[in-house]
């Protein structure tokens, strides 16, 4: 039977060995017969894959392989490539990547027995809670207090799941090792699966007097409320952190952590970007054209801004250091962006059309353009 391990790693000739070590992983977690015990032809599959693995990243073994084309077991060839068994093929992909893959499956020994072996108490999940607060709040900080629900470990049996708190039994099924283990024979092909116990969930221990509170989670949930701090200079987006809010742990593991989503409310009067502030003033035509001093509320106060002479419809004026304080340097602040408006009157006064007229006639009034 002729054997193309180029085409079996899906490469061409002239593949790296980072290559053909990158192609053999991603094939050889893609069939690994703990990740398809119900597919026999997967085990199949994997053990190729690592075959040909072995002659391509070895450089000797891969130049007879390339002097002398397909390998062969019925020809008198110099190159005879070597049968890799299951076992092999998974001792072979353990010595060659170690432990990298344990995540993959489950952690530990990701292709032995422990592979579905009782895991340990898991780290309680995060939980999040939207805080929305105005913008003179996020200019100042603020402390709010908080209501949102989370689990706690439970009182009446301390977390164990078992009323009166008492410690669960060993799983008769798996005896306490969380995990079931059959051999299977197709040919000549031994097939060795690893699942996790039915009966007790992988956990290795079963309850067989449930707490009536927590019906044997171990945990149960809590409407609380806390008071936060929010510091000066947070915008939407950003998430603050409350250490071991979240979730209780199962079994007395560490809990969570509660984030707070920051949700600043549009302002009435001002545009936030970053640490700058935008807002809009209109202007009277006299104030536009002799300049004038006007004032601009801030959200620390009102201060004074002078309108220069001259002064064009649209421009844009800097009060440096009014904007929003940065979160990370609060005594850093950003600065206030003032667009200036000229208002032109729809219905001028007698006295104003008068006033305009005289202007008209003083600067010579244009009738021809272009």
């Amino acid at each position: 039977m002729k054997k193309d391990y180029y085409g079996i790693l899906n490469l061409g000739k002239e593949a790296t060995k980072e290559e053909v070590e990158k192609a053999y992983r991603t094939l050889a977690l893609k069939y690994h017969p703990d990740r398809n015990p119900d597919d026999p032809s997967a085990a199949e599959k994997f053990r190729e894959v690592t075959e040909a693995y072995e002659v391509l990243s070895d450089p000797d073994k891969r130049a007879q392989y390339d002097q002398y084309g397909f390998a062969s077991d019925d020809q008198e060839m110099p190159f005879q490539y070597h049968h890799v068994n299951l076992d092999d093929a998974l001792r072979m992909f353990m010595n060659s990547f170690g432990s990298g893959f344990g995540s993959f499956f489950g952690g530990g020994d990701p292709f032995g027995e422990t592979a579905f072996s009782r895991r340990g108490p898991e780290h309680g999940e995060h939980r999040a809670v939207t805080l929305k607060i105005t913008l003179d709040e996020a200019d100042h900080g603020v402390e709010k207090e908080i209501e949102f629900t989370h689990l706690i470990t439970c009182t009446d049996c301390s977390g164990s799941g078992s009323k009166g708190g008492k410690p669960p039994l060993e799983c008769p099924e798996c005896g306490g090792s969380g995990s079931k283990r059959s051999v299977r024979r197709l040919g000549p092909v031994q097939y060795v699966t690893t699942t996790a116990c039915m009966r007790c969930g992988g956990e290795g221990s079963i309850i067989s007097d449930p707490c009536t509170r927590c019906r044997g989670r171990g945990m149960v949930r809590e409407t609380a409320r806390k008071s936060v701090s929010v510091p000066p200079g947070v915008d939407s987006g950003n998430r603050l952190r409350i250490s071991g809010m979240g979730d209780a742990g199962e079994r007395n593991a560490p809990s969570g952590d509660l984030f707070l989503l920051i949700d600043v409310q549009a302002h009435r009067f001002f545009e936030r970007k970053g640490d700058d502030l935008y807002c809009e003033i209109t202007v009277s035509y006299p104030q536009a054209v002799l300049g004038s001093t006007v004032k601009i509320r801030t959200l620390e106060g009102t201060v004074e801004m002078k309108v220069p002479s001259g002064c064009a419809p649209n421009t844009v004026l800097r009060l440096k250091g009014k904007g929003m304080p940065n979160i990370r340097t609060p005594s850093r602040r950003g600065d206030l962006y003032v667009k200036v408006k000229v208002e032109v009157p729809k219905r001028p006064s007698i006295k104003e059309r008068s006033l305009i007229k005289k202007l008209m006639d003083a600067q010579g009034q244009r009738k021809e353009f272009g």
